[in-house]
């Protein structure tokens, strides 16, 4: 069986536990769970069509697991400290994660799940993600479409105006990823068109 920081690459690009849930490795305890909620509720099984539930417990099972290391102060110092994580040490294979997700959110229904995107997009929880992966990946736009769940290509004017405002503000800085995008970079992400969709919505909407 593949260890925690293989499935991670397989599931989601990266070994780093951090960048698997969005955020910074200076994060802390809420911006972790955050973090752990957004991602989750992305690849969360309740979300998706029958024949992509495999694929989803899949990676909404690593989720868990990645949380379940890093909210846990002992064996984050480790993992930070070594970069490796002991698949034998407490991650238990047979838990429920699902049940684990609702001793974490007991208040999210399974209707607040299967209608997470009309809430969100728009929402101050949207603006608070995108001000952290915004962050987290120093405006870099291709890993911040790539990372913001409910939102497609349409989305990035929408993005851009809400980073503007916030570097106006001084709530984030003027990354120069961000502010001198070269112009190649951002006609090569609109032709690839890549939609990253809650799940349970195809492109069609």
């Amino acid at each position: 069986m593949p260890g925690l920081l293989e499935t991670c690459r397989e599931c989601f690009g990266t070994e780093d536990l951090y960048k698997v849930i969005g955020v910074q490795k200076t994060a802390n305890e809420a911006e972790v769970k955050r973090g752990y909620h957004r991602l989750s509720l992305k690849v969360h099984p309740d979300r998706v069509e029958e024949e992509e539930k495999e694929d989803a417990t899949k990676k909404f099972q690593t989720v868990g697991k990645v949380y379940s290391i890093l909210s846990d102060k002992d064996k984050r110092a480790v993992y930070d400290e070594s970069g490796e994580v002991d698949d034998e040490d407490g991650i238990q294979e047979d838990r429920d994660w699902v049940d684990y997700w609702r001793l974490l959110f007991p208040k999210i229904t399974e209707e607040d799940i299967k209608n997470f995107e009309s809430k969100y997009k728009g929402s101050e929880d949207e603006r608070a993600d995108l001000k952290e992966v915004y962050t987290t990946f120093e405006g870099d736009m291709d890993e911040i479409m790539e990372h913001m769940m409910c939102s497609s290509i349409e989305d990035e004017p929408r993005f851009i105006k809400i980073f503007k405002e916030l570097i106006k503000k001084r709530e984030v800085p003027d990354y120069e990823a961000f502010s001198k995008e070269n112009k190649k970079k951002t006609a090569s992400r609109k032709r690839r068109v890549h939609v990253i969709v809650c799940p349970g919505r195809g492109e069609g909407g």
